[in-house]
């Protein structure tokens, strides 16, 4: 018995403390959740993957994979597409429209325009972290109806953007301008898990008490605020 305390301190005095987890981690973990999902898919198309298929593949009317294009400067390759420490001051042009993740971090983007990400209705994920963004068209994100995970962090937006998918289960926008959540932010996005709003100069009035009405979320994180109290009739309810 003495064996196996004497094993638990030396473990848990060599644990390291907790940090939150850095940009490329991120990264890894939603390049390992779109290959999770990829292998979903797979499973469910057997038959078109077999040596001898059962039935006849259907073409696509716009054979796009024939023609594959990327973005000058970015790299390209199995759906992702890195345009990182570019110093782009707009979305690039000629994305790939079977693309899943896209890497625009790092650059010097200042707005996002209506058809920015036209056609790319595979989109999964969505790096804009440390840009100069201060605009969002509302019609941006119409598009993606797809995407599960937007990094909007470091940037200088002054509002969250309004038309998010409602398919978007994380959302970072740490360290951003923003002072209010509007009413109605939220609505319908029943699959967002992690939002993330560290750093933003909210208050407690800038908090409408609707904004979160209808929503879910299992980890929310305003640190770093000028929040006076903790808003608690105005957050979400957590399971």
């Amino acid at each position: 018995m003495k064996e196996y305390v004497l094993l638990l301190l030396l473990a848990l005095g060599s644990a390291k403390p907790f940090s939150s987890p850095s940009y490329l981690t991120l990264k890894n973990m939603m390049l390992k959740d779109m290959e999770d999902a990829d292998d979903d898919d797979d499973d469910d198309d057997d038959d078109e993957n077999s040596l001898f298929p059962t039935r006849q593949p259907i073409m696509p009317f716009f054979p796009f994979d024939l023609f594959p294009s990327c973005p000058f400067g970015c790299q390209c390759y199995s759906r992702v597409v890195h345009c990182s420490d570019l110093g782009l001051t707009s979305i690039p042009n000629n994305i790939p429209f079977d693309t899943r993740l896209i890497d625009l971090q790092n650059n010097k983007i200042k707005e996002i325009k209506e058809n920015d990400f036209k056609g790319l209705t595979s989109l999964y994920g969505l790096m804009l972290n440390n840009n100069k963004l201060t605009k969002i068209h509302p019609k941006a994100f119409l598009p993606v109806k797809k995407l599960r995970r937007l990094y909007l962090s470091h940037n200088l937006l002054t509002e969250i953007p309004i038309n998010l998918p409602k398919s978007l289960a994380e959302l970072r926008i740490h360290d951003n301008k923003v002072k209010k959540i509007q009413k109605e932010t939220f609505k319908g996005m029943n699959a967002l898990h992690v939002l993330e709003m560290s750093a933003n100069p909210l208050e407690n009035d800038g908090i409408d008490p609707a904004a979160f009405e209808g929503v879910t979320v299992f980890h929310i994180r305003i640190a770093d605020a000028k929040l006076t109290s903790v808003p608690k009739g105005d957050l979400p309810p957590s399971q």
